[in-house]
């Protein structure tokens, strides 16, 4: 049945998500084409502020296609679990793990996708963007930024380029998960309320997001701490402190335990509601 459910979901949600990442795709291509057709700033003490403008309106709207995917996710879940089309879901053959995993594994793989095709999108706009923006010896070129990056990512991230790579695959598969699932947590916890269920969820998510952030910051201060008053050794870099590279991959550590955590906590949140106090409008 699971199978079925995963179907169904797909069909009905894949038309946003999609169109979404056709949007970034055009807008990205259009922006390319923009910053090609540019020339940086006669004046090196100048800044080239049509694409100064450009780069900051892309950005915002890449942004705001990302939270509007994450909002009709946080809606289909609502809509349909917990208003008039719940009564049609709760009597079908099916539990309430599988409702919630079909889904999960859907809004999952759009938000994840979303997610990769935003930084790769931005990090397109950067490298035809800034050398357009300001005077300088500037070469943004795919195989520079790569070459960069393999020579400074022990000093940047402490580990080196492939395995950063690899760590941040599952970190975005992870946090998309734990996404999805902190946004169906907290609009089961706001269908508890009798009245103003939307807002409810909505306090609820700023809430819940507020005490990861105050949790993992708190975890990660002692590094943070050390990072700042330890300045002793040989620079890994240009401007890089010698600490940076522990500090960094503990901090990624540290997040994607988060998110793991997280994820668990609000799914079991999200299916003990389901199954136990189930209020639909």
């Amino acid at each position: 049945m699971l199978k079925k459910l995963l179907k169904h979901e797909w069909k009905e949600t894949w038309r946003i998500p999609a169109l979404s990442c056709a949007i970034m795709i055009i807008l990205t291509l259009v922006s390319v084409i923009c910053f090609v057709r540019m020339d940086p700033p006669a004046n090196a003490n100048e800044l080239n502020a049509g694409a100064f403008v450009l780069m900051m309106f892309y950005v915002l709207t890449i942004s705001c296609v990302s939270v509007i995917v994450s909002i009709y996710v946080a809606i289909r879940f609502y809509r349909n679990l917990y208003t008039d089309e719940g009564y049609l879901m709760h009597t079908l053959p099916v539990t309430a793990r599988q409702l919630i995993l079909s889904k999960l594994i859907v809004g999952g793989i759009w938000y994840f996708l979303v997610t990769v095709l935003s930084l790769w999108a931005i990090l397109i706009i950067l490298i035809f963007g800034v050398p357009v923006m300001v005077i300088g010896d500037f070469d943004m070129s795919l195989s520079v930024v790569i070459s960069y990056a393999k020579e400074y990512s022990h000093a940047l991230f402490g580990m080196s380029l492939p395995a950063f790579s690899i760590f941040n695959f599952f970190y975005f598969l992870v946090s998309a998960v734990s996404n999805v699932l902190i946004v169906y947590g907290a609009v089961s916890l706001g269908q508890l309320f009798s009245k103003h269920k939307v807002m409810a969820s909505i306090l609820c998510y700023i809430g819940v997001t507020i005490l990861i952030q105050t949790v993992t910051s708190l975890a990660m201060t002692p590094y943070l701490t050390k990072m700042i008053i330890t300045q002793v050794g040989s620079p890994q870099g240009p401007g890089i402190p010698d600490f940076m590279g522990v500090f960094m991959r503990n901090t990624y550590i540290i997040t994607f335990v988060a998110c793991i955590l997280t994820g668990i906590g609000c799914y079991v949140l999200s299916e003990y509601l389901m199954k136990k106090q189930l209020n639909l409008d």
